[in-house]
């Protein structure tokens, strides 16, 4: 996200208006901020295995969850499992700045059913700085006003051949609003980051998949 900074900066840039006699005053309309959307989906699947007993419990475990927010730098419960099948958790990301430690804390929710399938998705999201100068800070903050994620992944157990697999379905989109006297070259700047993030996509989830079919062999052995 801190691509985002020298864009961001010029916002706060505002030319002083021109004064003129209310008669000779132009009218223009207010300016409208640029909308942009990176996008990414996959599908992939863990490697197979055998025949596979009481999943959704599986799906249930803390220690599964952990397991496919493990690209994350941290990642809390935030429910006390107060309603069934449904879960809540924070996962925090390091944001690199110079001088100062900054996360991005996003809020997941977790849906869990007898399918079995389970469903993370994102909600709200914050960024949490420690130390360095607080202009730093104030701008660190204020990312959200900027950009927002949302994202679900699904997960559930599929019949492949040479077994079952766990297949996962993710989407992700990335949304900036931009002032619109940027010359951001709009469609060039959407492609090129959502083959940024759809990279990600596709080199993650294998490896997540593969970390959460063998954490579920242990945990059912």
């Amino acid at each position: 996200m801190l691509g985002l900074a020298s864009l961001a900066g010029g916002a706060a840039f505002v030319a002083p208006p021109l004064r003129a006699p209310p008669s000779r005053v132009a009218r223009h309309p207010h300016p409208v901020a640029r909308q942009l959307a990176f996008v990414a989906k996959a599908e992939k699947a863990s490697p197979p295995f055998a025949e596979s007993h009481d999943v959704a419990a599986w799906f249930a475990e803390e220690s599964a969850i952990q397991v496919l927010m493990s690209q994350a730098d941290g990642a809390e419960r935030l429910d006390k499992g107060e309603v069934a099948g449904e879960q809540r958790w924070e996962v925090t990301t390091g944001i690199p700045f110079p001088g100062m430690v900054a996360k991005s804390a996003t809020t997941m929710k977790v849906k869990i059913d007898r399918t079995p399938a389970l469903q993370i998705s994102s909600s709200e999201s914050r960024t949490v700085c420690e130390g360095g100068p607080g202009w730093a800070r104030a701008f660190l903050a204020r990312i959200s006003e900027i950009a927002s994620t949302t994202s679900t992944n699904q997960v559930e157990l599929r019949d492949v051949p040479g077994g079952r697999a766990f297949v996962s379905t993710v989407s992700l989109t990335v949304a900036l609003t931009l002032p619109s006297f940027l010359p951001v070259p709009v469609a060039a700047f959407e492609k090129a980051g959502s083959q940024s993030i759809q990279k990600l996509l596709d080199q993650d989830m294998p490896i997540t998949l593969s970390k959460f079919r063998d954490a579920y062999l242990a945990w059912e052995a």
